[in-house]
């Protein structure tokens, strides 16, 4: 059995005023926003949320609003945790587990890739300073160090509250490689890969696009649950072609957040869009090319699928 429980996770991003002070009013809203399109797991501050970014004072300031308006309520709220220092992962969590949150997402640090015996002594030592909390760790390339099904065995043997993964791969091999192996871990998948991953056991939903189209989300999602295939790849299809549609137009290289925060503010114009510096958001002309792009598409969907 899944040491977590099959969820449709979403992403809260955060909102910066023009001196790049948290947006309260506005970051309560979004997240207002998501709980009332049906999601009950969501987290703050993964790649796309500028997790990297915040100094501590602003870690402090945002996981406050985001444990206010989910602890102690039917959700299940994570704080992703990314840092260079293994100590400033640790000082954070428990700074949040003081505001109630008991569920993380970790990444490795990726000043320089760690080896076999370093990965296992991070987990080890974060998750184990946390025997009372669960964490999920984002698989992700920045880190340097992309860990298989083989590598989760391994360290899910040792770690019995590491629950889950997050993998934004479209490979189908590497999923079928973390089923295999660690089936106990939940794994979430972005909207590209959940279907095949649906064929080969229970796995998660993180839909990347699901801000724009959060009942096609949720829908795509119990498709999963439910394993129904036609369904499932029908959907897929649909996402794909939003997303190929959505950003063919930006020619630069952008952060990830640049790309979710236009998302959001596609839906809620009054959502501001720019990113923590030296890092930049898209400007007017991209963020009308994705306005374009995405009345476009709800035009020419499947009336079946409409968001």
């Amino acid at each position: 059995m899944p040491r977590y429980p099959q969820s449709n996770l979403a992403a809260c991003m955060i909102p910066w005023t023009t001196d790049f002070q948290l947006d309260s009013h506005n970051f309560d809203r979004h997240i207002s926003s998501v709980i009332d399109s049906g999601y009950q797991c969501l987290y703050v501050m993964g790649t796309a949320g500028e997790g990297y970014a915040l100094g501590d004072r602003q870690f402090q300031e945002v996981v406050e609003v985001f444990a206010d308006k989910t602890v102690g309520r039917d959700l299940a709220p994570q704080v992703g945790v990314i840092s260079l220092s293994m100590q400033t992962v640790i000082d954070r969590i428990a700074w949040c587990h003081g505001r109630g949150i008991h569920m993380f997402q970790i990444s490795l640090p990726s000043w320089g890739a760690l080896d076999d015996k370093e990965i296992m002594l991070f987990f080890q030592t974060v998750c184990g300073e946390f025997p009372d909390c669960q964490f999920l760790h984002y698989n992700l390339l920045r880190a340097r160090r992309i860990l298989t099904g083989k590598d989760y065995r391994r360290i899910a043997d040792v770690v019995p509250n590491l629950v889950a993964t997050k993998n934004s791969t479209s490979d189908y091999a590497r999923t079928a490689d973390l089923l295999e192996h660690a089936p106990d871990l939940q794994h979430f998948l972005l909207e590209s890969n959940f279907a095949l991953g649906c064929t080969r056991g229970e796995c998660s939903l993180l839909c990347s696009l699901g801000v724009l189209c959060p009942e096609l989300a949720m829908r795509f999602f119990h498709a999963g649950v439910e394993r129904d295939l036609p369904q499932l790849f029908r959907i897929t299809e649909v996402f794909r072609r939003l997303g190929k549609r959505m950003f063919t137009h930006c020619s630069r290289k952008m952060i990830d957040g640049a790309f979710d925060k236009a998302l959001v503010h596609l839906r809620n114009p009054a959502f501001p869009t720019r990113l923590l510096p030296p890092y930049l958001s898209m400007n007017e002309e991209e963020l009308q090319g994705c306005r374009e792009a995405y009345q476009d598409w709800r035009t020419s969907v499947d009336a079946s699928v409409q968001c």
